[in-house]
């Protein structure tokens, strides 16, 4: 009888090769690894077939990196997943990418997660544990309320998620992009799962130490620019697809955390090319046009809080510097404005649901950050009132988003209040931020009644929490935010206007609310809690309240929910 093939011996030069190119693992021969083609292959003429994901490969060849994978004809994984598991990957796959994705399109979610899923089983067991903690939170669907054959939920998770940190950990310590890359995904996915689970000093934690890796691999690529102007161009369009796939999603998440007030901007991930979405703006599409307004925003919060960190230790302030880089921020978004309602039209026609609500969320983008712009040197929190154009022009984009998800209410993807689901216990989640954090920046800096009202009624009726962004939460928190500034008199006649289904906006309702610059409160900060109860855990905010010598406090209160958080 046969021995194994592991038992056969093998023929003098054709060792079996763990890594390498393809082409190298194919011939069973020794690869120098180098990047993008390996010398081996290059020195005897062959095609150097590239790394599989993690890039590399001859010019004239395809990059495997850089072609997508249908989610809905992704292989499952080979590498002996029980049935129970392969469950968990359909799931993942059918619902979980898009889901996560939201309204725009994800390469890390919907292409780089599946390839290096088939590759590495840290990635795998990951992406198991996350389907696992989904179907659990996922309560529409009947076939989520019970675990795979019957096993216990949190078990099956919590040893998926120890099997993917094993593996991490057994792994041997290597420099290599190829295994920062696996860690990094890993991590990403560790993230989410915190995330959607509630525990989000976990989640935090894993996001610190993943921006820090994406960095010090950023720093490494830079190093290589020794590389000949052909083998850069080269490595470029072979290995980029993967490494930009995890800077967007890093940088999204890193933003989202500094809006929120979790991380300081200079946090966020700046590893793009400089010139890669900077002036002229000739944008190919509304992720792109996306992408280029994030580096406005991510410009925009760096300058307030450089600035304002400078006056609050006494720093000096070359202020006629910081005026010139406002004023430069301020040019760019007008350009940016110009450029998007110029290429809009002609990707109208071929737009779906999914499309023109992310053409619309990047509109209410734009307006948010163009009054951030404006007031990011500012000390008065009175400052805001001269926008209330922008915040109206915000609600009516949220106005337009509701017809596109009323008729779009079965779409996985979709972020808003489907037709007849607007029981706030019914939330879905999504990693990517959405239209909530404009509606709750509208909310908090707005002080027109009518316009507030319409932001928090909007946010009580988000079933869906966008990472760290809890529609119906955040209502909470605007309305603790409007008692401390106007009193309970005025909590009173809003809570009244909530049950209001006029929305029309009138002359008289756009009367300015008298709100001095002493009631206000700046820099509010959610402080949520960590844990999985939400019926036992409390959540505070911090805010900053001018006293009577005109110096700022920081102060903290503890939130009361409405029944509807619940």
């Amino acid at each position: 009888m046969q021995g194994s093939p592991e038992s056969q011996p093998q023929v003098p030069g054709r060792r079996k090769v763990k890594t390498g190119c393809k082409t190298c693992k194919a011939r069973r021969v020794k690869c120098d690894e180098s990047r993008p083609a390996c010398r081996r292959c290059v020195s005897t003429g062959r095609v150097c077939n590239g790394y599989g994901i993690w890039g590399g490969g001859d010019s004239q060849s395809q990059i495997q990196c850089s072609q997508p994978l249908s989610i809905h004809r992704a292989p499952v994984p080979q590498g002996g997943l029980t049935s129970d598991e392969e469950i968990s990957f359909d799931w993942f796959r059918e619902k979980t990418t898009k889901q996560f994705a939201g309204v725009f399109t994800s390469d890390f979610w919907e292409t780089l997660v599946f390839q290096a899923s088939v590759q590495e089983p840290a990635v795998r067991h990951a992406v198991v544990a996350l389907s696992a903690a989904h179907r659990s939170d996922d309560s529409r669907d009947p076939r989520a309320l019970a675990a795979p054959r019957g096993i216990n939920t949190e078990h099956f998770m919590l040893q998926h998620y120890n099997k993917a940190i094993h593996h991490l950990r057994s792994s041997p310590v290597n420099d290599t992009t190829p295994d920062i890359r696996v860690i990094l995904i890993t991590c990403m996915i560790f993230v989410t799962l915190e995330y959607l689970r509630g525990q989000y000093a976990s989640g935090n934690s894993h996001l610190r130490y993943g921006i820090q890796l994406l960095s010090e691999l950023s720093t490494q690529g830079s190093k290589s620019s020794t590389l000949s102007e052909n083998t850069s161009k080269c490595m470029t369009q072979a290995t980029d697809f993967a490494h930009n796939a995890l800077i967007d999603s890093y940088a999204q998440l890193t933003m989202q955390s500094a809006m929120f007030g979790i991380f300081p901007s200079h946090m966020c991930i700046t590893t793009h090319d400089s010139q890669t979405y900077a002036p002229p703006y000739n944008f190919k599409s509304i992720i792109n046009a996306r992408k280029s307004l994030d580096e406005l925003l991510h410009k925009v919060k760096c300058l307030k809080e450089d600035y304002h960190q400078a006056l609050e230790t006494g720093n000096t302030i070359d202020h006629s510097k910081a005026s010139a880089a406002q004023d430069s921020i301020q040019k760019d978004l007008l350009a940016w404005r110009q450029a998007y309602d110029v290429i809009l039209p002609s990707l109208q026609s071929t737009m779906d649901p999914r499309d023109r609500a992310g053409s619309i969320i990047v509109r209410l983008y734009h307006e948010m950050v163009t009054v951030m712009a404006a007031v990011s040197l500012s000390e008065s929190e009175m400052d805001f009132d001269a926008y209330t154009d922008r915040f109206s022009a915000i609600i009516a984009g949220v106005h337009e988003l509701s017809q596109i998800w009323s008729l779009s209410a079965t779409e996985s993807w979709n972020p808003g209040p489907g037709a007849g689901n607007t029981d706030p216990r019914d939330r879905g989640f999504t990693i990517e931020s959405g239209y909530i954090p404009p509606i709750y920046y509208t909310a908090m800096k707005c002080r027109i009644p009518h316009i507030r009202r319409q932001a928090i009624q909007a946010l009580r009726l988000t079933p869906r929490r966008e990472g760290l962004w809890n529609g119906p939460l955040l209502a909470d928190v605007l309305e603790e935010v409007i008692g401390i500034e106007q009193g309970q008199t005025h909590v009173d006649h809003l809570n009244s206007e909530l049950r209001c289904q006029d929305s029309e906006i009138t002359g008289n309702r756009l009367c300015l609310p008298h709100v001095d610059q002493m009631s206000r409160i700046s820099d509010v900060k959610v402080l949520l809690p960590d844990a999985m109860d939400e019926t036992t855990r409390d959540t505070f905010i911090s805010y900053k309240k001018m006293t009577l010598d005109g110096d700022w406090a920081t102060l903290e209160q503890k939130i009361g929910f409405s029944a509807a958080t619940g």
